[in-house]
């Protein structure tokens, strides 16, 4: 059976490189954010065409500390709301709690996975303070649309990035249209760390400094190191990238537009020769660049067709088998109904693309979802 995932194989082109940088490391003795670090974030920034980055622990604390950035600018405080995508992984929404603020969910669009711009204008109050835009699956959502809403409104945007590692919208990539761009570094995404990493983008200079300084206890970032250590100008947080996962992602990064355009063909293989009526393919919309984190597929019968292409010798994923407001987590929106994400939930499924299935392969389960169903 061959398996979705298999970082070992996608990571070995990089480790007699990456055994080297380790040896310097450990030499060095400098672990957390040094020179290996701040070579990525101008590395990413010059990547997506973003002014400034700033390396994070993940792509969650990455979510966080933006939240907390309009906090500290006094632009919301608590118990103030923030419109979240309905259907998103829960670690979208997590942050906007644990800040201390109210997610207010919102259904996607009728022909997609992403956030419904008409839906978020439905739901925004005098307490609506920051809309968040997940760019699910590497798609990246009506974003333009979106951001007319926030100017109409005086609201600020945060991008969830943690599937679009340089998706574009009219030849801008994401990250670069809201206040922030925020970015899971995990390591199964499409720039993935040896462990868990974020990065935010920003184009305005203050935000920048801001979070720079949030991310490393609040922190003074000028001056000398020596002079400026444990002086602390804010209440910040502990989320920090190492020099280890800062090294490996430097060498992956000079891959990810090729590693990127590998999936792209992968996928548009799938959307011209899978033909099964009883299948839904993802449709791409005019002007985007998409960069195919997952290639999510929509059958009523999904678990028999999981079951069948595993008995059949591929592994697929269901991403992801619970909403969040369904979660144990969220148990106070039991009783909410956001039917187009609980559709989505019950019916996706993701065909591998990863680099590790050939075009044989990519060949041969293409040829057994169009079997499934009329045998």
């Amino acid at each position: 059976m061959k398996k979705f995932y298999n970082l070992g194989n996608l990571n070995k082109p990089y480790k007699k490189k990456f055994l080297e940088q380790l040896n310097k490391i450990f030499n060095s003795g400098f672990y957390i954010s040094g020179n290996f670090v701040s070579t990525f974030e101008k590395n990413f920034a010059n990547f997506n065409k973003s002014k400034y980055s700033i390396a994070v622990g993940n792509g969650y604390d990455a979510i966080r500390l933006s939240i907390e950035l309009f906090k500290h600018t006094k632009f919301c405080k608590l118990n103030d709301e923030v419109i979240v995508p309905a259907n998103s992984y829960i670690a979208t929404i997590l942050p906007v709690n644990a800040s201390g603020l109210k997610p207010i969910f919102v259904e996607p669009e009728k022909n997609g996975f992403n956030i419904d711009p008409i839906e978020i204008e439905k739901k925004i109050t005098k307490k609506t303070k920051i809309i968040i835009v997940t760019h699910l699956y590497g798609f990246v959502a009506q974003i333009d649309k979106i951001l007319k809403i926030a100017n109409k409104h005086n609201l600020r945007v945060i991008e969830d990035c943690s599937q679009s590692h340089g998706a574009s919208l009219q030849n801008k990539n994401s990250g670069n249209f809201g206040d922030t761009g925020c970015f899971s570094l995990f390591p199964s995404k499409n720039l993935g760390a040896i462990g868990d990493a974020g990065i935010i983008t920003t184009n305005n200079k203050k935000y920048y400094e801001i979070l720079k300084s949030m991310r490393n206890y609040g922190e003074e970032n000028f001056g000398n190191y020596t002079d400026r250590k444990y002086k602390n100008i804010l209440k910040g947080f502990n989320t920090r990238m190492s020099e280890l996962d800062a090294s490996l992602l430097n060498l992956k990064l000079k891959d990810l537009k090729k590693k990127n355009y590998q999936r792209s063909v992968k996928a548009l293989y799938y959307l011209k020769n899978i033909k099964n009526k009883n299948i839904s393919l993802p449709a791409i919309k005019k002007n985007t660049k998409p960069v195919w984190h997952q290639f999510i597929i929509l059958c009523k019968n999904r678990n028999k067709l999981k079951n069948y292409l595993l008995k059949n010798g591929f592994e697929t994923k269901i991403i992801y088998p619970i909403p969040p407001h369904k979660q144990l987590a969220y148990k106070e929106l039991k009783k909410k109904k956001f039917p187009l994400t609980e559709m989505i939930h019950e019916q996706n499924l993701c065909l591998p693309l990863e680099e590790h299935f050939n075009n044989n392969e990519i060949i041969k389960i293409t040829k057994l979802v169009n079997n499934f169903g009329n045998n």
